[in-house]
């Protein structure tokens, strides 16, 4: 399944070196831009052509590159110019998103495409078992997967996370000081990347969505919990200590939260809160949203209980964008992608709500459904592209190899 890692890159000698710097450069121009020749390599990294040519080497020692004869270029003077392009044969990443109702696993290749997922309910009983449990099932998993070297997973989950100590709160599940990534490390045997879900998700936009293109973004996420992340020059902001929160972000709806006000986001939009308000009316006898759309094509009633979720949506989208004033708002989460004939009431109250001018901004993940899978994975292929030596245990460098 891929041997044991560093559980750090912060414990790994020469992490962030000359030669780190490099590899790092030239893997993201290949990803990136690729194929590219060497030499457009150089000129895209202001490498000199032999620095280039030396992690071009060592980079496809560790499979994450591969040349790309069947485009190479000739006619001229001289041996054919040869590309290199990343290797999606044999490195994958795994990715793990545990949700209150539902936990979701996956594997993806180096350039971000999934090869495969899977859902299942989040099981029951103390955060140790249900770790435990989410490990078994996703060892099982990965051993279907024989041929690829899995170089470790990314746990992505809301809450609070503490990724320096490995450690999680999480209100919803009534979780505190969980020991989240050591408990999961130890039943699947791989390292683990501890991330909060909302900035997996963004981190996954700015690698292979929308976001990469725009110098800020915004993403907004709604399902079961509702956060936002925020990204400059391809950057997320992290604040110091515990994330932020718009879960009591104040949408004028007549919803009763927990924490004793009315109208706050998350109780008004939330997943279960809307399907259990369906049930409560008579109008459903399920428990998935997908009952209440159903229901919504004849049912009245099931329509105006989407309508008014649309439309809180909407509303605290044009609250967080005002408080931004982003170049994109990408907007991501089962109560956007499981709902798509309510998009344009949200789309339409984002612009009657914003004080902004400019209301086409918006645009939804391209991941859809397996957006909890991809966030998940992707925090690790960050790991991976930031630290490609390290990560892989190159051995290391003298000092003229850079």
């Amino acid at each position: 399944m891929g041997r044991r890692l560093p559980e750090s890159v912060r414990d790994i000698p020469g992490a962030g070196g000359v030669r780190e710097s490099n590899a790092a450069a030239v893997l993201a121009a290949a990803r990136t831009d690729g194929p590219l020749s060497r030499a457009e390599i150089a000129r895209l990294t202001g490498l000199s052509m032999p620095t280039v040519s030396r992690q071009v080497t060592a980079l496809t020692d560790l499979a994450l590159l591969r040349e790309a004869p069947e485009m190479a270029t000739g006619g001229g003077i001289g041996r054919p110019t040869v590309p290199v392009r990343l290797d999606d044969d044999v490195i994958a990443a795994c990715g793990v998103h545990i949700g209150i109702v539902t936990t979701t696993y996956g594997l993806t290749n180096l350039s971000g495409t999934l090869l495969g997922s899977e859902r299942i309910p989040t099981p029951q009983g103390s955060a140790t078992d249900v770790l435990r449990a989410v490990g078994d099932e996703v060892s099982t998993f990965l051993a279907e997967w024989p041929q690829r070297r899995i170089i470790g997973a990314g746990l992505a989950i809301g809450g609070q996370v503490d990724a320096e100590r490995g450690l999680l709160d999480h209100g919803p599940l009534g979780w505190r000081g969980v020991p989240a990534r050591a408990v999961l490390e130890q039943v699947t045997g791989l390292p683990v990347h501890l991330d909060g879900h909302v900035p997996a998700m963004a981190t996954a936009e700015l690698l292979f969505g929308v976001s990469r293109r725009a110098a800020s973004s915004l993403y907004f996420y709604a399902r079961e919990m509702a956060g936002v992340a925020i990204a400059v020059d391809g950057v997320l902001h992290r604040g110091p200590g515990q994330s932020g929160s718009i879960a009591h972000l104040p949408v004028g709806s007549d919803v009763r939260c927990k924490c004793g006000r009315t109208g706050c986001l998350e109780a008004t939009v939330a997943e279960r809160a809307v399907v259990e308000r369906a049930r409560t009316a008579g109008i459903i006898t399920g428990s998935e949203l997908s009952d209440l759309v159903a229901a919504s094509d004849t049912d009245p009633r099931a329509r105006e209980i989407l309508t008014e979720r649309a439309r809180a949506l909407g509303r605290a989208i044009a609250m967080t964008r005002d408080l931004v004033n982003p170049e994109l708002v990408v907007l991501g989460g089962q109560a956007i992608t499981e709902a798509p004939a309510y998009l344009e009431t949200v789309r339409e109250e984002f612009a009657s709500a914003t004080t902004l001018p400019g209301t086409d901004l918006i645009t939804v993940t391209r991941f859809g459904r397996n957006v909890q899978a991809m966030a998940a994975c992707t925090g690790l292929l960050t790991q991976l592209y930031d630290h490609p030596l390290s990560l892989l245990g190159a051995g290391a460098p003298r000092d003229r190899d850079v």
